[in-house]
């Protein structure tokens, strides 16, 4: 007699453990992956919530020494002007700009004028050329 179910046998105890024992190998396997896979995951959000606020605080402190240097040469140019204002406002201040100008002076007063370090460049400049001149002329 034939039956059809009956063709394919069963497995024996050792081939059922044997089975068991391969498929757990492969579950441990695929749960060894998906741990790392977790743990890369929740390095790199903790990272991001970390790593971020950081940057911003770095942005941040960059954004405010900028500031503040802008804030001092404000400062500075606000104090410049504030000083040209008060010498404006002051009658002796422009007598003396008027005089020098026109290269005036009160009686009793002397003008000296400094060189500015162009004129004094300019002055060494002539002078060597002097020199180099009566060096080349012959004497006679």
């Amino acid at each position: 007699m034939f039956l059809p179910f009956r063709t394919r046998r069963m497995p024996t105890l050792e081939e059922l453990e044997e089975q068991r024992l391969h498929r757990s190998a492969g579950i441990r396997g695929m749960l060894k992956v998906a741990g790392i896979i977790v743990l890369v995951v929740v390095a790199f959000i903790s990272s991001m919530l970390l790593l971020t606020p950081m940057l911003e605080l770095h942005t941040l402190k960059q954004e405010r020494d900028r500031a503040l240097a802008q804030l001092e040469r404000t400062r500075a140019i606000e104090t410049e002007a504030r000083n040209r204002f008060l010498w404006m406002s002051d009658p002796e201040y422009f007598e003396q700009i008027a005089r020098d100008r026109a290269n005036q002076a009160k009686a009793g007063e002397y003008i000296i004028r400094r060189p500015t370090a162009e004129q004094l460049q300019q002055m060494q400049k002539d002078e060597q050329k002097k020199q180099e001149r009566k060096k080349r002329r012959p004497r006679g």
